[in-house]
């Protein structure tokens, strides 16, 4: 058995034949014989050959990494997108490094230094809570480092996946409407991300077109689940005749659930309870989460996709959106 990887100049000296005819031949060079094609073919397979990765993306001053930022590892949402990455990645002969800021905008201005030591080809970006200021990334693009971003994004012409936030808001509000509701509380993302924005322009529009006012308290910064522990007790202080929360994830709408229950309300009989992402704790919480599905995966390989076209010369910005899914469930319907 062979101590070292076969190379081709294992293939030329079995076969008694030039190193640079193997080289044309694993390539399928049309100067090559058909028959010698076939030998060269097969005794590679024989040998289990396989090319240097390294020495070719050498040649061709590529890494063939790419990377993926998330603001956290642990939610099934960023995990499904980091799947969709390397679902199309791999396929492509790529391999995908990732890395997560903690929604710390120091770490990641560091994370984005490190990036380019590892020469990778390409980058994909979900920001942190407290990123207002692109300069790191943008520094990054002036490298020639294409980057994708994906769910929170920047402002203005750049690569985007984006998932409808509005339209799942107002679905996902307008279904609560719908199951008889009238006092629902927005539990909300900061305004600062272009997500928290969208979702209270979309529960904003749902409540204005069927009548019911958004007076002060009905939205309410709150987008964990320790923090809908404490937000749902107040809100239950401000608003005794609460009815409906929609809330801007799973995780928190779960805390608000398990607060509600704690305080004899009984869900979704006295209170219905919407979330947002479709994490694998909604459908399995009980009662279980009627939510928006963001299809984490589909984003996943709509931002790979792109930032491989990008990495061939593609340079148009583009933006593709991702359309809300409806997912109903106990807390809303009683039924699962």
């Amino acid at each position: 058995m062979s101590r070292h990887p076969i190379t081709i100049k294992d293939i030329a000296k079995i076969l008694n034949i030039s190193v640079s005819t193997v080289s044309r031949a694993l390539k399928n060079h049309p100067d090559i014989s058909t028959s010698t094609k076939k030998a060269v073919q097969d005794m590679a397979n024989e040998l289990n050959y396989r090319p240097n990765e390294i020495a070719l993306s050498l040649k061709n001053r590529k890494s063939k990494i790419i990377g993926i930022m998330v603001p956290k590892l642990v939610h099934h949402f960023f995990s499904s997108v980091i799947e969709g990455v390397e679902n199309v990645a791999y396929e492509q002969g790529y391999q995908v490094m990732i890395y997560h800021s903690d929604e710390k905008l120091d770490r990641e201005i560091q994370l984005t230094q490190s990036f380019m030591s590892y020469r990778l080809d390409g980058l994909i970006v979900s920001m942190s809570k407290e990123t207002e200021d692109f300069t790191h990334f943008n520094k990054l693009a002036q490298l020639g480092v294409p980057i994708v971003y994906f769910d929170r994004v920047p402002d203005g012409e750049y690569n985007k996946v984006i998932f409808d936030d509005y339209q799942g808001a107002l679905d996902a509000v307008n279904h609560l409407l719908d199951c008889g509701c009238k006092n629902i509380v927005h539990f909300a993302a900061s305004s600062i991300m272009d997500i928290g924005r969208k979702r209270i322009q979309g529960y904003r529009k749902a409540m204005e077109q069927s009548g019911n006012r958004v007076t002060d308290g009905m939205i309410v910064t709150c987008d964990s689940y320790a923090d809908a522990l404490v937000k749902t007790d107040e809100v239950l202080k401000s608003i005794p005749d609460l009815d409906g929360i929609f809330a801007v994830n799973d995780l928190t709408a779960i805390g608000a659930i398990k607060r509600l229950i704690k305080h004899g309300k009984c869900v979704p009989k006295d209170v219905k309870v919407m979330g947002f992402t479709n994490e694998i704790s909604s459908a399995i919480y009980s009662p279980s989460l009627s939510t928006v599905d963001q299809q984490g995966v589909i984003m996943g390989e709509e931002a790979a996709q792109l930032l491989l076209q990008n990495m061939d010369g593609i340079n148009r910005a583009q933006v593709k959106v991702i359309k809300a899914n409806l997912v109903v469930r106990e807390s809303t319907s009683g039924n699962s």
